[in-house]
């Protein structure tokens, strides 16, 4: 059972040296994966992707950048933000997908 949040866009951001892997889930349709540079020019075109949709956004961060991108994109109004062991999901699908089931 879903929360009150009711976000129709999930996202999962896996984080490695070098890039920043992002996947895009909304419901009944396919992911959507883009890579950025893990740069702060990567991480503000991710910004700015996130800031062009409206609704409540559920995200899930693994990767040697986690808690920093957590910081640094989860304090939005409307946006739920997951850090996740990259034990548990490593890929960016799975982690939209943690997002998406993640209570």
């Amino acid at each position: 059972m879903k929360d009150n949040m009711n976000s129709d866009l999930c996202i999962g951001i896996a984080s490695t040296k070098d890039s920043l892997e992002i996947a895009a889930l909304e419901p009944g349709k396919p992911a959507v994966v883009m890579k950025f540079p893990a740069t702060g020019m990567g991480i503000e075109g991710i910004r700015v992707f996130l800031s062009g949709y409206g609704e409540p956004v559920r995200m899930a961060v693994a990767g040697v950048a986690a808690l920093s991108l957590a910081l640094n994109l989860g304090n939005a109004c409307g946006r739920e933000t997951f850090i996740v062991s990259s034990v548990i999901a490593d890929q960016a699908v799975a982690l939209a997908r943690y997002a998406e089931h993640a209570a």
